[in-house]
């Protein structure tokens, strides 16, 4: 026998939808909104070309940033014992507090990959070991 349609008024709407648990409810909402994470005015500060539609792809975080997981580099310097070895750089992580350590997709001449843009990044600042000044991470 069917159930009473009345019934279903009882509920109220987040319980009859299942959005109790998880939903599209503000107060359920799991992720921040790219626009409410990155401060592009800063940003735009010290890289005006970059534009908040760089930051709509994949989110790769940078690994001087203490918003990853992961904080290995690759030593690409030709001239140094370790060339091509990965080296952890989690005592050189800083906070990014205007890109949430969100790195953007860059293209550096024939090689496709993710550009650091915060200008809190020890690299781009040169404080970190075999960087040089206003030098943004790029990772391929």
């Amino acid at each position: 026998m069917p159930r009473d349609p009345r019934d279903r008024c009882v509920v109220d709407w987040e319980d009859r939808y299942g959005t109790t648990v998880s939903g599209n409810l503000p107060q359920y909402k799991k992720n921040t909104c790219i626009e409410d994470t990155i401060d592009l005015v800063t940003i735009q500060a010290f890289a005006p070309w970059v534009n908040l539609s760089d930051f709509h792809y994949y989110h790769v975080k940078c690994p001087y940033s203490t918003a990853t997981p992961w904080h290995y580099v690759l030593d690409t310097n030709p001239s140094s014992p370790t060339y091509w070895q990965s080296r952890d750089v989690a005592n050189e992580a800083v906070e990014h507090t205007a890109t949430s350590g969100i790195m953007i997709k860059h293209v550096m001449g024939s090689k496709n990959g993710w550009l650091c843009v915060d200008p809190q990044c020890p690299c781009f600042l040169g404080t970190v070991s075999g960087s040089y000044s206003g030098v943004r991470y790029f990772y391929y």
